[in-house]
C-alpha cells in the first residue's frame, strides 16, 4: 500500500485560518491544512524521516497550477507556497518533481475562479514565519489511488473553528451554509478570513521574499534530445552517497561541489547537512530542463548553488571541481537521436582515445566526460546503472574506471531492494579519485544492502579487475578460466530466437491459422513462451508439432504475394490487412523480401531462456528439451550441437538425456553468474556470454565420443 508522509499546520493561530479558508472554498472537502513532504510506494519507509522535528514551516506567497496553464478551460489550483530547509531535506515526490512545498487551498476550479481567488487572498501579507508546537513530526497515511477521494455531504465543526469563524465573519458556521454559496459570496468570506489572520499574526516574524529566480541560459539550438524521465535521488540515499565520498577528502578541504544533472538539487541538500556551512566554497548544478532548473534554483540558490540552464554533455570551461556527485538521466541509446549521438560519441572518443559504442546510454557519456570537470586529486561518487558491467558497451566505462582514474568502490545494490520510486533499475555506486591508476593496489567491491552496511564486500586487486571480461559482485567464480571445463561454445552454436517484428500477427493459435485459410507450407511451429511451459521437456506428435495445447504457427512464406492471391485468397486476405493495422510500417517487417519471410532457423534440439527471475525452485534462467519441429521466437536462446557433438548424438540418441542434465547443472551455477541481472531480480543473458559459460562437469562419455581436439577453442 502506498502512503505519504504530510506536515499538518497545529499551530493555534495559522492552521485555523487556513482550515477555515479550505472549508470556505471548497465544504466537501475533508482535509485539513498540510505540506505533503513524501510519497512512498516501493521504498521501505524510514524511522529518521518520520521522527525528525520541525519547529517552524515558513509562508511564502499564493500560487497557482494547472496541468496545461496555457488552457483556459483547464481546472486550476490555488495554494500557499511554503518554504523549509528542513522539510527540502526530507521531501520526496519522485512523480512531481517539478511540484514545490505547498498548502492547497482549493482544487478544480476555472481559471477566471482561481484569478479572483488570489485577489482575495491578496489582502493578506503571506510572507510569514510559523512556529509549529513542540516536537511537531511528520504524519504517515495511507493512500489508495484507485479509490475515489472522500467528500462529504454535510459535517460538524468544532466549537474552536466555530468561534472563529463567527469572530471573522460575523457569520455562523453551517456545512449546509457554506455548501449553497455562491463563488463571489465565497471570496467575500475569504478576505474576512485573511483579514482576522493578518491582525492576528501581527507579532510574528516576517521575512523580505528575496527573488531566487536564476540568469538561465538558453538551450543549444543544436539537435536535443528527448528530455528523460526524471528520476529523482531519494534523500537517504544521496545522503549515503555524499557521506562515502566525504570521507575521502580531508576534513578541512574547502569543497567545490558539481552536480551534472541537478534535478531537484538532492546532492547539494545532503552535502549541507553533512558539511559546516562555510566549508562549501562554491556549487554548480546543471540541468538541461528549464523548468527542472527553475524549481532547483528556487529551492538552494539562496543557499549558494548557482544552476545553470543547459546542457553538460556540450559545456566546455566549466570551473573545475574537487567534489563531483551525479545521478545522471538513464536515458537508452534507442531514444538519443542519432545525430546527437554521433556527436557525442565523436567527442567522447577524442577524449579518452576509446571506442564509443553507439549502443551507450547516455550516463556512459555523462561519466566519461565529467573527467575534464574534475580537478586532479577531486573525488567523484556517480549513482548508474549496473549493466555497465556486464555489457559490451560497458567496456569503455570499465577501461575508464580501471586504467584513467583511481578507483576506490563500486557497490551494486540488490536486485530485490529498489533504490528510486519510479525506476525500475538496478543501480551501482562508483566512487573513485582522479589520479593515476596503480595496478597494485585494490578496489572494493561490494553488493547488496546500503553502501555503509553491504550484505557481501569483498577486496580485489586493480590487475585483476583489469582482465576481467565481465564484472560480477560476487567475484568469486565469476572470471574462471581453465582448461579442465568446456565451454557451452564449444558443444553449441547459439542463435536467438526469430524476430518478427509483430509477433501478435504473425504468431497465431494452429487452429485459428486453420480458420483464416493460411496454408500448412506457410506455417511453422513455435514454443510458446517458457512461463507456460509446465515441464522443461517439450515432447512432440506424430506431425512434429510440439504436444502442447493450444498449438502456436509462426507465418513463415517465401511464396509471391501474386500467387499468394491466387491459391490462397483467404490468406491474401489476412496478409492485406497487415497494412491498415501498421504491420508494413514497422522495421524488422520492411525489411524482409517478402515481408512475411521469417529468418531461417531449423528446430533446435535445446534452447535456454533469454531472460527471467526464477519462481518455484527453479533458476532465473532455464534450459528446455525440444524433441518436437518447432522453433522459438527470441525470447529464447537456440542451442546447435557442433559437428562433433551432433554426430554423437545421432549415433547415440540416448546421450541427449545426459546432456540436458549437464545443461540444467549449469543453469543453477555457472549461466546464473554470467547473466546480467537487471532491477527487481531480472536476469538476461546474450548468445555470446552463453556461449562463454563453463559446464560444470565432464561426463565420461564425452571425452570418448568427441575429439576435443577439434572442437573450437
Amino acid at each position: 500500500m502506498a502512503s505519504v508522509s504530510l506536515l499538518y499546520i497545529d499551530d493555534p493561530v495559522v492552521g485555523p485560518h487556513l482550515e477555515l479558508l479550505r472549508n470556505i472554498c471548497e465544504p466537501e472537502s475533508t482535509s485539513k491544512p498540510h505540506v505533503t513532504v513524501r510519497y512512498y510506494d516501493r521504498l521501505a519507509r524510514t524511522e529518521e524521516h518520520l521522527q525528525t522535528t520541525i519547529d517552524y514551516i515558513d509562508l511564502v506567497g499564493i500560487g497557482v497550477f494547472s496541468s496545461a496553464a496555457r488552457d483556459k478551460r483547464r481546472r486550476h489550483t490555488v495554494y500557499i507556497s511554503c518554504a523549509s530547509e528542513e522539510l527540502l531535506s526530507l521531501e520526496h515526490k519522485p512523480h512531481y518533481p517539478l511540484s514545490e512545498l505547498h498548502i492547497t487551498l482549493v482544487e478544480s476550479v476555472t481559471q477566471k475562479a482561481a484569478a479572483k481567488l488570489v485577489k482575495a487572498l491578496g489582502v493578506m501579507d503571506w510572507r510569514l514565519r510559523v512556529p509549529l508546537p513542540a516536537g511537531t513530526h511528520l504524519t504517515l497515511r495511507e493512500i489508495n489511488r484507485r479509490s475515489p477521494r472522500r467528500r462529504v455531504q454535510s459535517r460538524a465543526y468544532s466549537t474552536g473553528l466555530s468561534d472563529l469563524f463567527r469572530e471573522a465573519t460575523g457569520k455562523k458556521l453551517r456545512w449546509s451554509y457554506l455548501a449553497g454559496l455562491s463563488w463571489g459570496e465565497r471570496l467575500v468570506l475569504v478576505e474576512a478570513v485573511c483579514r482576522h489572520l493578518q491582525k492576528a499574526t501581527s507579532g510574528f516574524e516576517r521575512f523580505a521574499v528575496v527573488s531566487t529566480a536564476p540568469s538561465l541560459e538558453t538551450l543549444p539550438q543544436s539537435p536535443q534530445i528527448e528530455e528523460p524521465e526524471v528520476h529523482i535521488t531519494p534523500p537517504e540515499l544521496a545522503r549515503s552517497i555524499a557521506s562515502f565520498a566525504l570521507a575521502l577528502m580531508h576534513t578541512d578541504t574547502q569543497i567545490h561541489f558539481g552536480d551534472p544533472a541537478v534535478g531537484n538539487g538532492a546532492f547539494f541538500s545532503a552535502l549541507k547537512q553533512l558539511v559546516p556551512p562555510g566549508r562549501i566554497g562554491s556549487a554548480i548544478g546543471i540541468e538541461i530542463s528549464h523548468r527542472q532548473a527553475v524549481v532547483a534554483a528556487k529551492r538552494w540558490s539562496h543557499a549558494g548553488l548557482e544552476v545553470r540552464n543547459g546542457d553538460y554533455l556540450h559545456m566546455e570551461r566549466l570551473p573545475l571541481r574537487n567534489l563531483i556527485l551525479a545521478n545522471p538521466p538513464y536515458l537508452r541509446h534507442q531514444k538519443i537521436p542519432s545525430d546527437y549521438k554521433l556527436a557525442l560519441r565523436e567527442r567522447a572518443s577524442v577524449i579518452h582515445g576509446r571506442h564509443i559504442s553507439g549502443r551507450s546510454g547516455q550516463y556512459v557519456y555523462f561519466l566519461l566526460l565529467g573527467h575534464s570537470w574534475l580537478v586532479e586529486g577531486g573525488v567523484a561518487a556517480w549513482l548508474v546503472p549496473s549493466e555497465f558491467m556486464q555489457t559490451a558497451y560497458g567496456s569503455a566505462v570499465r577501461h575508464y574506471l580501471t586504467h584513467d582514474v583511481q578507483l576506490i568502490r563500486v557497490h551494486q545494490f540488490g536486485a530485490g531492494d529498489p533504490q528510486f520510486e519510479n525506476a525500475k533499475v538496478m543501480p551501482s555506486v562508483v566512487v573513485f579519485r582522479k589520479a593515476s591508476a596503480e595496478p597494485d593496489k585494490s578496489v572494493e567491491l561490494s553488493c547488496g544492502g546500503s553502501l555503509h552496511r553491504p550484505e557481501h564486500s569483498e577486496t580485489v586487486p586493480l590487475a585483476k579487475l583489469r582482465t576481467m571480461k565481465r564484472w560480477f559482485i560476487p567475484t568469486t567464480g565469476s572470471d574462471v578460466v581453465t582448461t579442465e571445463l568446456l565451454r557451452i561454445g564449444q558443444l553449441f552454436s547459439v542463435q536467438r530466437g526469430i524476430a518478427t517484428g509483430a509477433n501478435e500477427f504473425f504468431v497465431l493459435e494452429r487452429s485459428e491459422a486453420s480458420k483464416l485459410g493460411i496454408p500448412q507450407r506457410a506455417l511453422r511451429p513455435v514454443l510458446p513462451k517458457a512461463r507456460t511451459l509446465a515441464s522443461d521437456i517439450v515432447e512432440a506428435e506424430d506431425d512434429g508439432y510440439p504436444s502442447l495445447r493450444p498449438q502456436l504457427v509462426v507465418i513463415d512464406c517465401d511464396m509471391p504475394m501474386d500467387q499468394v492471391r491466387k491459391r490462397y485468397p483467404r490468406f491474401h486476405r489476412y496478409l492485406k490487412s497487415a497494412s491498415a493495422a501498421g504491420i508494413l510500417r514497422r522495421r524488422l517487417v520492411r525489411s524482409r523480401t517478402p515481408w512475411y519471410k521469417q529468418e531461417k532457423r531449423e528446430p533446435p534440439p535445446f534452447l535456454c531462456t533469454y531472460m527471467g527471475r526464477g519462481r518455484e525452485g527453479r533458476p532465473p534462467l532455464r534450459f528446455i528439451w525440444n524433441k518436437s519441429e518447432a522453433i522459438a521466437t527470441n525470447t529464447y536462446l537456440m542451442l546447435y550441437p557442433r559437428p562433433p557433438l551432433a554426430r554423437a548424438l545421432a549415433d547415440r540418441p540416448e546421450l541427449a538425456a545426459d546432456l540436458f542434465d549437464l545443461l540444467r547443472e549449469a543453469a543453477s551455477h555457472s549461466v546464473t553468474q554470467r547473466s546480467r541481472v537487471h532491477a527487481e531480480g531480472l536476469r538476461k543473458i546474450e548468445p555470446g556470454e552463453l556461449m562463454e559459460v563453463h559446464l560444470p562437469r565432464i561426463p565420461d562419455w564425452l571425452p570418448q565420443v568427441l575429439d576435443l581436439s577439434l572442437v573450437e577453442p
